[in-house]
């Protein structure tokens, strides 16, 4: 059955049936045990009260009428057995019935049938006077009306459980309807957004502060999600062709000119390194676009400990060479007692911090200065990469990271850059549950700042 509604009244009204049965086997256990108790109870009493007044002249036992009153008013009839086993005397109905079949032995009670066909219970105790004993007495008490009496009761539970069951079916459809009229707004919600393509819907609805008002905040909390992702992926798509429609451009030029006419060895050979350079243009172009993407879907990269300080000082030998012959100087300030580490993806981490020190030497004039700086206080790791150069104006830093962003998209493009390298950046440093903020004035450099809790270290 696929309806949730139904599924859940059906449940419901499954275990509430079960709970009335088991209320209804142990109502009716404890009203018989009950009824069972007294009328114990009353022959018990019964038979004391005739031991008490029946009186022996011989052979004959002598019992006063108004003195078996009490036991004819509550219905208990007797027979008092004598000792060679026929029967003496008889209190109330009792003269009318032979001695039951059946008869419980000395002390014991049992459920038995007159004559003709009365239930009743049983008694059977022994007469005496002091410690002689002058024979036994049988009471009965009927069964009919304390029978009559559970009958009832449970009428009225065959009744009144089938009643109480078809309400509750009513009101749990009821109850259902109303809970889960909000997953039937999200559902078609969803169906439209699914049908339409639109991600701009959302879900207002004026709910309680429950689970389905949660749910519904999820829900519209991941459209929101979604909708970002689509415009990020949307705005990626359309970045990245226009950044290789223009090498392919290029490419299909060169081709076009190459078979135009015939052409020396010279020339074809000028013309085949241009198309070299586009291709390898593109290809870098595709590495850092599969790079970035599998940054930011969170592929799993293997992590180890990184010693910061000596994967800052590799980084830097590697970039010497560019900057002394630029006449920049490059300089790594470290603790010089404090052994930096954390967990993390040391390629990951040293494309970080390529990427930075390649931005500030391309951005510093000669002479100018970049300059690395590595600390540590208590809960915080921080890496500093500040440099001289032309610094960045103020309305473009909310811009910087983001994907195929140039500060300046004439000279970015014969540098060769596509505005991927700080996005790749800013991502690698959030997966490692850090974060980089940048700050710079025109004319006086640039420094950008990443900060990484010191919780993520190895103990």
């Amino acid at each position: 059955m696929n309806n949730l509604r139904v599924r859940l009244v059906l449940w419901t009204v499954a275990l509430e049936a079960i709970s009335l049965l088991l209320f209804s086997v142990i109502l009716i256990t404890f009203i018989q045990r009950r009824e069972t108790g007294q009328i114990e109870d009353i022959l018990r009493l019964s038979a004391a009260e005739l031991n008490a007044v029946v009186d022996i002249q011989g052979s004959q036992y002598i019992v006063s009428p108004q003195e078996t009153t009490d036991l004819r008013t509550r219905g208990v009839m007797a027979w008092i057995i004598a000792l060679d086993g026929q029967p003496g005397f008889t209190v109330g109905n009792a003269e009318m019935y032979p001695l039951p079949n059946h008869v419980p032995p000395l002390e014991e009670m049992r459920s038995g049938e007159l004559a003709n066909g009365t239930p009743i219970y049983l008694f059977n105790t022994a007469l005496t006077k002091g410690s002689r004993q002058l024979g036994s007495m049988v009471l009965a008490f009927p069964l009919a009306e304390s029978r009559r009496f559970v009958s009832h009761i449970l009428l009225a539970l065959g009744i009144g459980i089938p009643l109480i069951l078809l309400l509750s079916i009513g009101g749990g459809l009821f109850l259902a309807n109303r809970a889960l009229a909000p997953v039937a707004v999200i559902t078609k919600t969803a169906q439209r957004i699914s049908s339409a393509d639109d991600l701009s819907r959302r879900l207002d609805l004026n709910l309680p502060d429950d689970e389905i008002s949660r749910l519904a905040h999820t829900f519209n909390a991941m459209l929101d999600r979604l909708e970002l992702a689509f415009q990020h992926e949307r705005q990626f798509t359309a970045d990245a062709s226009h950044e290789l429609r223009t090498p392919l451009g290029f490419l299909k030029t060169q081709l076009s000119l190459a078979r135009s006419r015939p052409r020396n060895a010279v020339v074809l050979q000028k013309m085949m390194a241009d198309m070299e350079s586009d291709v390898d243009r593109m290809t870098h172009l595709i590495e850092q676009m599969l790079a970035l993407a599998q940054v930011e879907q969170g592929s799993a990269a293997p992590c180890d400990v990184v010693a910061l300080a000596q994967l800052l000082q590799q980084v830097v030998q590697d970039f010497q060479t560019r900057a002394q012959t630029r006449n920049i100087t490059l300089t790594l300030n470290c603790p010089s007692r404090i052994d930096i580490r954390l967990m993390g993806n040391a390629e990951q981490l040293q494309q970080v911090f390529s990427n930075l020190i390649e931005n500030g030497l391309k951005y510093t004039p000669e002479g100018g200065e970049v300059d690395i700086g590595l600390g540590r206080n208590r809960q915080q790791i921080t890496v500093r990469v500040s440099d001289s150069g032309i610094g960045i104006q103020p309305e473009a830093l909310s811009h910087l990271f983001e994907r195929f962003y140039r500060v300046d998209d004439a000279r970015a493009r014969q540098s060769g850059g596509f505005g991927l390298g700080l996005a790749i950046t800013r991502a690698i440093v959030q997966a490692h549950h850090g974060r980089i903020t940048v700050t710079s004035t025109p004319g006086n450099g640039t420094t950008f700042t990443l900060q990484f809790p010191a919780a993520f270290l190895p103990s």
